[in-house]
């Protein structure tokens, strides 16, 4: 008991550490490159391209993950990621920092990203009992939204008060402190998921495939869930925009719908076993509603306070599609397979960002920002009549309604 106690405490250490300092970096790094560059086309690459090499890499890291130590992979994604922040922050010390640089630096995070997550996911999943990872999901993922509010609002404040050198180093602490929380955790590997021949990437990709058309409810999953990225994405990644060039606000208010937007992730995280609860079946469907619904006073309204509440309603949509639907997913997925089945989930993520990245850059530059809030709305709305059909699967409502979240 005290060993699962102290795991819990690091693991949930890991996870907000980690969420703290990839939220404070989001902020501070598009908060400078638009302020930097005054052009939105820059924005929608920096977004789209982070993502690129995780397109290929997701598959192998899914393979990776379901066969070697997790714990060592994770530590491995932690290491590289902080070796990047530190080569960023010396760029910024010399002054050789530029554009491009910067989208260099976050395509490397974003890959290290890649493996980070399905390993600490997938960790979870083998170092706790499959009775109590419905509840350190739900624990995991507040952690996770906590860290996205500290963070969001500490950067929205660095990015006005302190060099961006200076920032960054603050930001290098927090993926050093959460490297070493994962170091810490006490991980026995499962010897049915050592790899007791040699790797074959073809035929473990195959088998993934095989396993995923036997189970049709995760193709329902996937989309639904690459809905809720695709909206958080490109919400955090265009809000530096949003807010400086249709709201005309400065970096404290940036810093302040950022915290808002992750104060909506925080109660639909207090919120997620009620929300579960009452919606069943339904949850993903209502989700998408209050997430269409914060799109559009985004979209149709420079009213603070009622900008303020899209946010929340945004923050609350995507967290409850993200974190709720992410559950359903790994209980419904054999332990062996986790690590396959959350890259085929970022793999459909990361897609539909990268296409959708540069269109939504060019949008905001030629049409005004708030325009990329009302073309999300379209396919959010294909989103919700898919939720419907998704709503009376038999093996959807058969975990809606007997599990909690």
């Amino acid at each position: 008991m005290n060993v699962n106690r102290a795991n819990t405490t690091k693991l949930l250490a890991a996870y907000f550490l980690y969420e703290c300092g990839r939220a404070m970096y989001f902020v501070l790094i598009t908060w400078f490159l638009f302020k930097w560059t005054q052009d939105a086309i820059y924005t929608g690459l920096f977004v789209s391209f982070g993502f690129i090499p995780g397109l290929l890499s997701n598959l192998v890291f899914g393979v990776l993950v379901d066969r070697y130590n997790r714990k060592r992979l994770a530590n491995l994604a932690g290491a590289i990621s902080f070796v990047v922040l530190l080569l960023l922050m010396a760029t910024a010390i010399t002054g050789y920092i530029s554009p491009w640089t910067i989208i260099a630096a976050h395509m490397m995070m974003q890959t290290a990203g890649s493996l980070y997550r399905p390993s600490l996911q997938a960790l979870t999943a083998e170092v706790f009992d499959k009775e109590t990872l419905p509840r350190i999901f739900s624990l995991s993922s507040s952690a996770t939204i906590s860290g996205g509010l500290a963070g969001a609002a500490i950067g929205g404040i660095l990015s006005g008060m302190v060099p961006i050198s200076g920032s960054l180093g603050v930001v290098l602490s927090l993926y050093g402190a959460a490297w070493t929380a994962v170091w810490r955790l006490h991980y026995e590997r499962n010897s049915q998921l050592s790899p007791s021949k040699s790797l074959n990437i073809i035929g473990e990709l195959k088998d993934g495939f095989n396993y995923l058309s036997l189970h049709p409810m995760l193709y329902g999953l996937f989309a639904m869930m690459m809905l809720g990225q695709l909206t958080f994405h490109t919400t955090i990644g265009f809000l530096s925009v949003y807010t400086s060039e249709y709201l005309h606000q400065n970096s404290v208010t940036y810093g302040l719908l950022d915290a808002c937007f992750s104060a909506g992730g925080i109660l639909a995280g207090i919120l997620g076993t009620w929300w579960w609860y009452k919606c069943k079946n339904r949850l993903a469907v209502w989700s998408l509603t209050a997430m269409a619904a914060g799109l559009f006073l985004l979209g149709c309204t420079q009213h603070l306070l009622f900008v303020f509440i899209g946010v929340l309603g945004v923050g609350l949509g995507t967290s409850w599609i993200r974190a709720l639907l992410q559950s359903i997913q790994q209980m419904s997925t054999d332990k062996e397979y986790h690590g396959r089945m959350s890259s085929f989930r970022m793999l459909s993520n990361q897609a539909s960002v990268v296409i959708s990245g540069p269109i939504f850059g060019v949008i905001a530059a030629s049409r005004g920002a708030n325009e990329v809030f009302l073309f999300l709305l379209v396919p959010v709305a294909l989103g919700i009549i898919w939720a419907v059909f998704q709503s009376n699967d038999p093996a959807f409502v058969k975990i809606t309604n007997n599990k909690t979240a």
